[in-house]
């Protein structure tokens, strides 16, 4: 009996260790995972269409860039033209018309336009010296001139590069102008330009390839001496440089065909230089380089020079 009973409870113990044993305790069931969530942007599918339509469109054709066709053009209207009728200057005696210049200086009214110009400018012209906000080159390349001066040891290219060198020379707020002239005249420009790098090269450039020869003769217009100082004297500059050999003449034609070269005075030349002075109401002063001068052209020129407050220099 008790042999039984302690082979019973032995056998309890037995089956309570091999139960515990076999079935420990299972742990929870653990859930993993990436946190997803999930956010409106009603602004992505915008950028999406954006982005889509950025990619459709073509890329824009290159535009040309802004040019003009005339570098120095006037947008202001033309002046009326003066009554000449009723205002004959040519009738008008050479005293009153100095009188009527020099009381117009003396007023202040001819000096509004150049104190409203640009940045005065240091020139030299062969050797002649002054300083203007307006400044014009008149240069004679007629045959005579060129030959006088090439027998003075100054050729054509050298009177190229006296003009190019008193352009390149000037302060960038004055104006300039050049005025070629023979029978007939032609200018670098209808009006004055600004003596800015771009103008500076191409009047450089136009100086050593124009700057030669006879300008064409527009009919009815106005010739040789008398042409070349009405053109510079319309730019109203306030100082003009102007190379001659003093020879005064005016084309005309022949009856029987063919021209003639009849001359003109000095005393004429003057005269129309004050009603072309009085006309534009400019206030020059006028130098004169002059070559291989006969005795009446040196005292002509000296005069020309001496009425417009400037010199004569003889090569």
């Amino acid at each position: 009996m008790l042999i039984a009973l302690a082979v019973q409870v032995a056998v309890l113990l037995v089956s309570v260790f091999v139960i515990v044993r076999d079935d420990p305790v299972a742990e929870p069931p653990a859930f993993s995972g990436e946190r997803v969530v999930a956010v409106a942007r009603p602004e992505a599918k915008r950028l999406d269409r954006v982005r889509e339509l950025s990619r459709r469109m073509s890329k824009p054709k290159s535009f040309q860039r802004l040019a003009v066709e005339q570098e120095f053009q006037n947008d202001l209207p033309s002046l009326p033209a003066l009554p000449e009728g009723a205002l004959d200057l040519d009738s008008v005696e050479g005293a009153f018309l100095s009188e009527a210049q020099a009381s117009l200086a003396d007023s202040g009214l001819m000096g509004l336009a150049s104190s409203l110009s640009g940045g005065e400018s240091a020139a030299a012209f062969f050797g002649v010296k002054d300083s203007g906000r307006r400044i014009v080159i008149v240069v004679n390349t007629s045959a005579s001139v060129v030959r006088k001066a090439a027998s003075r040891g100054v050729s054509i290219e050298r009177l190229q590069e006296e003009a190019v060198q008193l352009v390149e020379g000037l302060e960038g707020g004055t104006l300039f102008g050049i005025v070629q002239f023979s029978q007939g005249t032609k200018l670098f420009s209808e009006y004055m330009a600004p003596a800015l790098v771009k103008n500076k090269r191409q009047a450089s450039e136009w100086i050593r390839s124009e700057l030669k020869g006879n300008p064409k003769i527009v009919a009815g217009a106005l010739l040789g001496h008398e042409a070349a100082l009405a053109a510079a004297v319309a730019l109203q500059p306030d100082l003009i440089f102007l190379v001659t050999d003093g020879s005064l003449n005016r084309r005309t034609a022949k009856a029987g065909g063919g021209y003639a070269y009849p001359k003109i005075s000095f005393d004429q030349l003057l005269a129309f230089a004050d009603r072309e002075v009085l006309r534009s109401g400019a206030k020059p002063r006028l130098h004169v380089v002059g070559f291989e001068l006969g005795e009446a052209e040196r005292e002509g020129l000296a005069r020309l020079a001496k009425r417009f407050g400037g010199s004569l220099r003889e090569l």
